[in-house]
Parts: C-alpha cells; structure tokens; sequence
C-alpha cells in the first residue's frame, strides 16, 4: 500500500514540475494586459471594433507563441511525460470547468438581456459574474491540477473588471483601464518571471547522448 502511495506522490510531484515554467503565469499576465491594451486601443481610435480586433489579434498571437514556447520549453528539459488515469480525469474536469465559464457566461448574459435588465443593473452585474467565474475556474484549476497559486490568479484576475467598472459606475470615479488591467497583470506577470527564472536554473537541458560509432 505504501508503494502506490508513494508512486502517486512521484507521480504528483513529477506533474506540478510541468507547471513550474512560469509560462502559464505569463501567458494570463499579459492576456490582461491585453485587455488594457485593446480599452487603450478604443480611447484611441474611438472605436470598439477597432479596440475589440487589436484585443483579439495579440490574444491569438500570445496563445500560438505561449504554446509554442511551453510545449519546446518542458520537452528540451523535462522529457516527455504522460500523466496516469487519475491526473488525467483531473484535467478532464478542468476542461470542463473552463468550457462551462464560457458557456454559463453566455447563459446569464443571455438572461439579463431577457429580462430588460437596466444598464446600470447590468453595470454592476457583470463584473461580478466575471469576478466569481475566474475565482471558480482558477480556484478548479488550483485544485485539480495541484497548483495553489492559482487561486491567487484567480482572484487577481477576476478582480480587473470590478476595479474598472464599479468605481465608475458607484462612485463617480474612473480608475484608468491601464490601472485596473495592468496592476493584478503586473502581479501575476511577476509571479511567472520568478518561477521562470528559477525553472532555468533548477532544470537544465537534458544532455542528448553522444553517437556511438560501431
């Protein structure tokens, strides 16, 4: 018993590696900081579209290039590893949970449209529901994927549109979105330079064995 305990603790520990790169932590920094850069590129041009399509643009750069990245990054220096039955009904869910937060989205957008809800109802609604979504999500990926940091991700990243919004929409006052945006950015951004910088040091690239002429 002892032995299959202790080969799902390797197993687990072998996992969380594959999530100590700091590119995930990146990757969600800059998508913030994205979404300070389209609100700018609205101010600018006057126009949400064109705020909407630079947003969606350096979104879908900074996905192919995180991956990429990622992807050449843990193979160049943890090898390949393929996650056991039980880790990967972890990720299952994960999934699952991510697809929901879009779909439940949707949902209650849909909804508040249904019911005339007013603008300043809707105003205040929706960011909450953005705060409670990524809290939910990030909180599922902390749990199943066994990385505690990112319930703090969660709650940093939930936490930009309230900070945008509601002190705007309560109290009269408008916090730049480059403020709003940029400040929980900088916080998860940091986090995933620190874990980057200390995933090159403490993992190498592994050596390739050298040719053996026969």
């Amino acid at each position: 018993m002892s032995g299959l305990t202790d080969l799902g603790t390797l197993e687990k520990q072998a996992f969380r590696r594959f999530y100590e790169d700091g590119i995930f932590d990146l990757f969600l920094g800059l998508m913030l900081g994205t979404m300070a850069l389209g609100a700018f590129a609205t101010e600018w041009s006057g126009s949400e579209t064109t705020g909407l399509l630079v947003m969606i643009g350096v979104s879908l750069v900074l996905v192919v290039v995180s991956m990429t990245v990622r992807r050449r990054l843990l193979s160049a220096r943890l090898g390949e590893f393929k996650p056991g039955s039980i880790r990967r009904r972890r990720i299952s869910f994960v999934r699952f949970a991510l697809l929901g937060s879009v779909v439940a989205g949707v949902i209650l957008f849909g909804l508040a449209a249904a019911a005339d809800v007013s603008i300043g109802s809707l105003e205040v609604l929706m960011p909450l529901v953005w705060f409670v979504n990524a809290v939910a999500v990030f909180g599922a990926m902390a749990y199943f994927l066994d990385v505690p940091r990112f319930y703090l991700h969660g709650f940093l990243f939930g936490s930009a549109m309230p900070l945008l919004v509601w002190p705007d929409v309560l109290w009269d006052y408008r916090l730049q979105p480059w403020v709003a945006f940029g400040v929980p950015a900088a916080i998860i951004t940091a986090f995933g330079v620190f874990k980057l910088v200390r995933f090159l040091r403490d993992y190498p690239v592994l050596s390739t064995p050298e040719p053996i002429d026969v």
